[in-house]
């Protein structure tokens, strides 16, 4: 409980740092100086429904805004991917006289995340952040996992169609795994994001957040998005992604254990997670 406390303490204060530059007068008085403000959204929007013989319905959604200052930058992202399925057919009764029972659906994958983060530059090439991130992802038996993560970064080249950045920072992690219960811990984090316009309708966009830990060499995280992006009018976009997730510590879960000669359960074993999840998505993209 106590650790639980200082984690949850450290994500307040960080969050109440944030929010106090923001609303700081020095910080204030600046950004009125400036004449224009530009904020941008954009929605990518999945859905695939089959019925019939089969019975599945996957929905994701991401959400990206974005407010620009002359110096800085506010993002938040957000998203949430539910896939859900029938099991087989099955008859219920003697093969003269049965009833077919066809099962409910049931939610197989059900991930949900949201990203937030302020950028503030110093120069045309060095920058400082912070940024607070929270997720779920039952499939990999995360309840819940908070990290609030504050560093410096270079922009090694930003210019109209082009823009590709690096950062390093430390980090405060908070998870609720099923099994192994609320742990903390403090780590570090090493981040890269490009965008880059290959066509005058084509963009591609690239970014990498790699999350270690100071307690555990070896406990290290990759969250990867790629995406290729393909213009329909200035609103409307198509879009192909792929996000990996990877955790080389990855999280236990407890499957039944059957006899192979009867094929009865016959008690519990403990087994971990997959390391790697990849989604690969085909999105209609909404831009205002």
């Amino acid at each position: 409980m106590p650790n639980q406390r200082v984690g949850s303490m450290f994500v307040i204060c960080l969050m109440a740092a944030f929010l106090t530059l923001l609303a700081g007068p020095s910080f204030a008085q600046e950004e009125e100086e400036v004449p224009q403000q530009n904020w941008s959204n954009s929605t990518d929007l999945s859905w695939v429904l089959v019925k019939g013989n089969a019975d599945t319905n996957t929905f994701q959604v991401r959400n990206v805004y974005k407010y620009k200052w002359t110096n800085s930058e506010l993002s938040w992202e957000a998203g949430i991917l539910r896939a859900g399925s029938s099991d087989d057919l099955y008859a219920v009764g003697t093969e003269e006289n049965f009833e077919v029972i066809e099962p409910e659906p049931t939610l197989d994958n059900n991930r949900l995340y949201s990203k937030l983060r302020f950028m503030r530059t110093i120069n045309d090439h060095f920058f400082w952040y912070v940024s607070g991130d929270s997720s779920r992802d039952e499939p990999s038996s995360i309840n819940s996992q908070i990290i609030g993560s504050g560093g410096v970064g270079n922009t090694w080249i930003e210019r109209e169609g082009l823009v590709f950045r690096t950062a390093y920072g430390a980090n405060y992690t908070n998870e609720d795994l099923d099994l192994e219960g609320v742990s903390n811990f403090a780590g570090y984090r090493l981040f890269y994001q490009l965008e880059a316009g290959v066509a005058e309708s084509t963009k591609i966009e690239s970014e990498l957040t790699f999350d270690g830990s100071f307690e555990v060499g070896n406990d290290i995280r990759l969250d990867s998005l790629n995406s290729v992006t393909v213009a329909i009018t200035d609103t409307v976009a198509l879009k192909a992604s792929l996000r990996l997730l990877y955790r080389n510590i990855p999280a236990l879960e407890d499957i039944d254990l059957e006899d192979p000669d009867f094929g009865i359960v016959i008690g519990e074993v403990i087994v971990p997670k997959e390391k790697l999840d990849s989604t690969f998505a085909t999105s209609l993209v909404i831009n205002f």
